[in-house]
């Protein structure tokens, strides 16, 4: 993603990819899905707000743009919400009402589902969870608020549990599970602070999975079980919610899988 380009520069850029991919397909394409960071206005396909990660990203017209170039119904969606359609529609969710799904990467994502439906809010703006506060005079988030869970459960910030010599957080968890201690209390470390943004979130929407995703995610095992011991003591009656904290099944492109149940949705609606 050429962030650094602008609104402009990316745009061109996603035309590119769904031109690419058009000619590449090998069956006939109905619908195209794009799933973005942002908050995202699924009525007009139009980004409603997004951090300075994505400058100019603001009022972005994703499908008018990408809908001219294609010539196809187009249907856009915040990433981490694409991630919880396409665990609803394919993965572990399959047939639950209430759950939620927490992306980790460079960021942290949320998407949530509530009596069967992708919960979006008033303004778009829902499943904002990687900027529940953790810490009330913490570090600065992208944000511009401070002590947001994204500061302290994001790749950067594994990378700086582990202290000197860790160049990236797939390196500290390729180390933990080969042993080291250090790059251990590091995923531990992260766990901890997951857990305190967890317990709020399950507080607030009482699903009954919760479904991590993302980089820091994969082949962390540690992490899981971390994060599940500290649950049962962060969150209220938990013996009583028989909660399913999982791993999503769905791999790397977990996200891309959504972008296409969203595009799916998108050719309903318009067909």
């Amino acid at each position: 993603t050429p962030a650094g380009a602008g609104r402009t520069g990316l745009l061109e850029h996603l035309k590119r990819v769904a031109q690419v991919g058009l000619e590449q397909s090998p069956v006939p394409v109905a619908a195209v899905g794009i799933a973005t960071a942002g908050w995202v206005n699924r009525d007009t396909g139009t980004v409603a707000y997004a951090t300075d990660n994505l400058p100019g990203w603001t009022g972005a017209p994703i499908a008018g743009e990408i809908g001219a170039v294609v010539n196809l119904p187009v249907g856009v969606e915040n990433d981490a919400n694409a991630l919880a359609v396409a665990e609803y529609r394919f993965g572990l969710a399959q047939g639950l009402p209430d759950f939620v799904c927490i992306t980790l990467g460079t960021g942290v994502g949320g998407g949530c589902y509530v009596n069967g439906r992708l919960n979006h809010g008033k303004h778009w703006f829902a499943n904002a969870l990687g900027h529940i506060t953790i810490e009330s005079a913490g570090l600065p988030c992208t944000c511009g608020r401070k002590g947001c869970l994204e500061v302290y459960a994001n790749s950067s910030a594994l990378v700086r549990y582990a202290g000197g010599g860790a160049v990236s957080a797939e390196a500290v968890i390729a180390r933990a599970n080969g042993g080291d201690e250090k790059a251990r209390a590091a995923v531990r470390q992260l766990g901890e602070y997951l857990a305190l943004g967890l317990a709020s979130i399950i507080h607030m929407f009482d699903p009954e999975m919760v479904i991590l995703s993302g980089g820091l995610v994969q082949d962390n095992a540690l992490l899981m079980d971390h994060l599940r011991q500290r649950l049962a003591g962060e969150v209220n009656a938990f013996a009583q919610r028989s909660l399913v904290v999982e791993a999503s099944q769905l791999g790397y492109f977990g996200g891309v899988v959504g972008a296409a149940a969203v595009a799916e949705q998108r050719l309903l609606a318009v067909g």
